[in-house]
């Protein structure tokens, strides 16, 4: 039986509870799990907690902080268990087996199909809670790998077996039937409107509930009733709509939009939907969820961030102030390529995306002042693995999407190294490039932080490049790792610079300071 040990509470007098447990095991072991209700309605009627599946989130979406601070790996079906238990302990006035609905909303932190464990949890949820009011729930983005397609052929089975008769809510976290513009909120391929309404015609049987298509709509986006129409069966679907709440993310991305009454038209387009013979549900913002951050990842993230904040200061770890000779100079990527910045990556780093937007910047401003490129991208043929491939269960083959140096970059091929060592200076053909042009200093960006990054910029100091690091151009699996290694890097190996510093310097040349 997992155990949780219980590290924050934060409650919402007559909304919710939320918790930041840590659980056991290596590495970044933090879960959030929430003990709510719908608004309006009593608990003593409808009971909801919402669980986690995962340990952040791997898809990374604009307005949700699950994703934001990266993903540590999927949750066993005990640990989700352990979630319920912990609320129902924490509740001994209500008694789950006499509750009218029971409600268990696989939601909070992470994308539930892409981990299997889930359907071990709904199975093994009946016999441990075998009560009438019992409700599981899951909500998806719908993610088009065949990870998640297998998950949701064997969520019928399991629905069917387990949870006939209405016992069941599925929803599919659409936002926008555009795929463009749902591609801006949801930055993984997703199943097509087309795909979720042929499944939904497979998934409700008679006495099932409806699928619920819930948009979470950014300011001036709108339901499209036509298109709603031609696509879904209101016999088979509802449409939920909710507002933006603010969260770090949503913040960042420009998408929060709070709203307690219905935007202009947004009204409209329900009753046109409703004519049509959709339910539609409008859930406005809560003045006291947003007020306590209960949005989904918001204490986690927050905790996460103040814990990287504390163990990097990382405005005070700037290195030394060294002359740094622009004219001899060239921008140094390492390994920003598909392998982590694809969401169809077992890789994938939600939190690299940022850096990859200044990495582009500080390449653009390379090209413009007349100084070189070079990139690298780490991708292994067969016979060269080494220790690396023992290391790590899973590598980058050279050959394959994922080993492309993002096209972000617009690298030229003569421009990109391949290397299957932690350090660029493994490349074959880079130190001599770099000799050949005159180069003796660097400006340092990439992929991982405290791996190929560190380890670059190390060897580089031992062959005599003086380096800034653009530290906000670089990114680790965690903030923890990435604020250390960047403090190690000031503290004997080179210059840490944000890429506004450096870009301001490649304008007006001069030592940076």
């Amino acid at each position: 039986m997992s155990e949780l040990k219980i590290i924050e509470k934060r409650e919402v007098p007559g909304l919710a509870r939320l918790y930041l447990a840590e659980l056991s095991g290596p590495g970044e072991r933090q879960v959030e799990f929430v003990d709510t209700v719908e608004p309006g309605v009593a608990k003593a009627d409808k009971w909801v907690l919402m669980v986690s599946t995962q340990l952040g989130c791997p898809v990374g979406c604009r307005m949700c902080d699950a994703g934001a601070m990266g993903f540590f790996g999927n949750l066993t079906a005990g640990e989700m268990l352990a979630q319920v238990r912990q609320v129902v302990a924490d509740n001994p006035g209500l008694d789950p087996r006499a509750h009218p609905k029971f409600k268990i909303h696989f939601a909070r932190m992470g994308e539930p199909v892409l981990n299997p464990a889930v359907l071990e949890a709904l199975e093994r949820l009946p016999a441990e809670f075998p009560y009438a009011g019992l409700m599981p729930s899951i909500s998806t983005v719908a993610p088009e790998t065949p990870e998640a397609a297998a998950f949701l052929e064997r969520l019928i089975a399991v629905k069917d077996k387990h949870y006939a008769g209405g016992r069941f809510q599925l929803q599919f976290s659409v936002h926008a039937t555009d795929p463009a513009r749902r591609l801006r909120i949801v930055p993984m391929p997703v199943w097509s409107p087309a795909a979720i309404a042929a499944y939904g015609r497979r998934f409700v049987r008679p006495g099932d509930r409806k699928v619920t298509l819930n948009f979470a709509l950014p300011q001036g986006e709108r339901l499209d009733p036509a298109e709603l129409r031609r696509t879904f069966d209101p016999a088979l679907f509802l449409i939920k709509v909710t507002p933006v709440n603010p969260t770090y993310s949503a913040d960042r991305s420009g998408t929060s939009y709070v709203w307690n009454n219905p935007p202009a038209g947004l009204e409209g387009d329900a009753a046109a939907l409703r004519s049509a013979g959709f339910n539609v549900i409008i859930s406005p913002s809560a003045p006291e969820e947003i007020e306590a951050e209960t949005s989904c990842g918001q204490l986690w993230a927050s905790r996460l961030k103040k814990r990287a904040a504390a163990a990097s200061e990382l405005k005070a770890r700037r290195g030394r102030d060294l002359p740094f000779d622009q004219e001899r100079s060239a921008l140094l990527v390492v390994d920003m390529q598909e392998f982590f910045l694809n969401p169809a990556s077992p890789a994938y780093m939600p939190q690299a995306r940022p850096a990859l937007d200044r990495a582009a910047k500080l390449a653009a401003a390379f090209r413009e002042a007349g100084r070189p490129v070079f990139f690298t991208s780490h991708a292994h043929e067969p016979s060269d693995g080494g220790l690396m491939t023992l290391w790590w269960k899973k590598v980058c083959l050279s050959g394959t999407p994922f080993a492309e140096v993002s096209p972000a970059l617009a690298p030229l091929d003569a421009e990109i190294f391949r290397k299957c060592r932690y350090s660029a200076f493994t490349a074959p053909g880079l130190l001599d490039s770099l000799r050949s042009l005159g180069v003796d200093s660097l400006v340092v960006a990439g992929l991982k932080t405290n791996l190929c990054l560190e380890s670059t910029v190390r060897a580089a100091f031992d062959l005599g490049f003086m380096c800034i690091v653009a530290g906000d151009a670089a990114a680790a699996r965690t903030p923890e790792l990435h604020a250390a290694a960047l403090g190690g890097l000031a503290d004997g190996f080179a210059m840490v610079r944000d890429t506004g510093e450096i870009l301001a310097g490649l304008r007006a040349p001069a030592a940076v300071k």
